[in-house]
């Protein structure tokens, strides 16, 4: 008797589990749902927050800035989410994408200062024209009656004449993605590489040059740091830990958070380089796909490097 009482009660969380999951009725993935107004208090990660940068930066790339900026004021739009929103200035401080101050677009805010007295969009700017990168100042929330918190953006330039960027406010804890890209050593060092692998190609030539970027023994493998090389389709001219690879296009290529690295790796290269932030396969932990920044810059007119640091090594 006791059995069959078992196997009823069995039975029944069986059924309840199966019923509970077909009444699902979200219509997105949880990434792509799009609310109206911010939402207090979300659990956005640096991680999260950087990703919804490249994918504003890579719309902007592939819509034009008209229409990106169309898309980024639209409160509806597939750029606000939960508390992001994409914000956007020219090169002098002028407004140009503010969803929830919309009052504000137009206006010039270069001489503006935070609580603390700092030209936050000056800084702002600034942290885009170096490459791209993380900047702290206090901000009103528009989830929360616009109370001055502690914000967290990230920022990029879209072209040479305007930047975007998004953020979190009150961020928690000492992020490594944040520790990471704000180091001004990991960041010249990957700069430096890449210049000096740029270099090189212009004194050597494409062809000796992408021979010595596919040897693993060569000057420019350094462990797990080396250096990479496509042409701007996304066909792939070095990998050295990846041979098999070489003369495949891996513009589609796209990581857990949904961005298409290798097509915003091509835009940055064509824009004047800058750094990003994406998911890929680390040979010196038998290719286990970890967080990575990389900086990528234009050799010339037909092809462009990279080269990255997994976070987890810094």
């Amino acid at each position: 008797m006791r059995s069959h009482y078992v196997l009823l009660t069995l039975a029944f969380v069986f059924v309840a589990i199966l019923v509970a999951g077909c009444m699902n009725t979200d219509p997105l993935p949880q990434s792509q749902v799009t609310s109206s107004t911010p939402v207090s208090g979300s659990p956005v990660t640096p991680e999260k927050l950087v990703a919804f940068v490249e994918k504003a930066y890579e719309y902007a790339h592939e819509h034009g800035q008209e229409a990106a900026l169309r898309e980024f004021n639209n409160r509806t739009g597939r750029f606000v989410e939960g508390e992001l929103y994409i914000f956007a200035y020219d090169t002098k401080g002028n407004t140009l994408a503010l969803p929830f101050q919309p009052d504000l677009i137009g206006k010039n805010r270069w001489n503006l200062t935070d609580a603390n007295g700092a030209a936050f969009i000056r800084e702002i700017v600034e942290t885009a024209q170096s490459g791209g990168g993380f900047v702290h100042y206090p901000y009103s929330d528009p989830s929360d009656n616009f109370k001055n918190k502690p914000k967290l953006s990230y920022v990029m330039m879209a072209d040479q004449d305007w930047i975007i960027g998004s953020g979190i406010y009150e961020a928690q804890g000492d992020d490594l993605i944040v520790r990471v890209g704000e180091d001004p050593r990991v960041r010249e060092n990957l700069k430096s590489f890449v210049e000096d692998a740029i270099m090189y190609s212009k004194k050597n030539g494409k062809n000796a040059a992408i021979r010595e970027f596919n040897d693993r023994n060569g000057t420019f493998v350094r462990g797990n740091r080396y250096i990479y090389a496509f042409d701007y389709n996304g066909t792939t001219l070095a990998l050295p830990y990846q041979p098999q690879l070489i003369g495949t296009d891996l513009s589609g290529l796209q990581d857990p958070f949904g961005v298409n690295y290798t097509r915003i790796e091509i835009f940055l290269a064509q824009h004047g380089g800058g750094f990003i932030f994406y998911h890929y396969l680390n040979p010196a932990r038998n290719m286990t796909l970890e967080p990575k920044m990389s900086y990528v810059q234009r050799v010339d007119e037909t092809w462009w490097l990279g080269a990255g640091i997994y976070l987890q090594d810094t």
